[in-house]
């Protein structure tokens, strides 16, 4: 019998961020087994992506508030023949290069670099730091009250 009460999804918000490397790999490897043995769904929201090659069964990329991508892992392997770090890391720089452009043209035009400032922000002067999941560098908390993550893995393992 699993740890876990029973579920059907269950929603994990960076539960990894402070494992070290051998509980990080207990913790998916149990809940990859709690997925097939219970036909379960697992939505898991990281930044960390080293070791995760076979873990999600599905990938979703969300930017500025939108849907980038949602795709099953095979595809994303497919597409790309990067490692699933080196692959988001591709798109997070394309996301990075596009905002700086439209800065920079919003500068050359006489516009203020940022159209709108983010609503329930902590942070004071350039919103650009509120990129990263709300995380500024050297703070230890986050600087957007509620902020978003960028991707979210699933896992719906079944074995039949």
């Amino acid at each position: 019998m699993g740890l876990l009460k029973p579920f059907k999804v269950l929603l994990l918000d960076e539960i990894t961020v402070d494992l070290d490397v051998l509980a990080r790999a207990d913790l998916l490897a149990f809940l990859r087994k709690e997925c097939q043995e219970r036909g379960a769904t697992i939505i898991y929201a990281t930044h960390i992506f080293d070791g995760l090659e076979d873990w999600p069964t599905h990938i979703v990329y969300v930017a500025n508030g939108k849907l980038q991508l949602a795709m099953p892992m095979e595809k994303v392997k497919e597409t790309s023949k990067k490692s699933l770090m080196r692959t988001v890391e591709s798109w997070l720089r394309k996301e990075r290069d596009e905002e700086r452009k439209t800065r920079k043209e919003r500068k050359a035009n006489g516009l203020p670099e940022f159209e709108t400032r983010a609503e329930e922000s902590r942070v004071t002067g350039d919103p650009a730091r509120m990129l990263n999941n709300g995380w500024a560098a050297g703070r230890l908390h986050s600087t957007i009250a509620g902020g978003e993550d960028h991707f979210v893995l699933s896992s719906n393992r079944v074995l039949r």
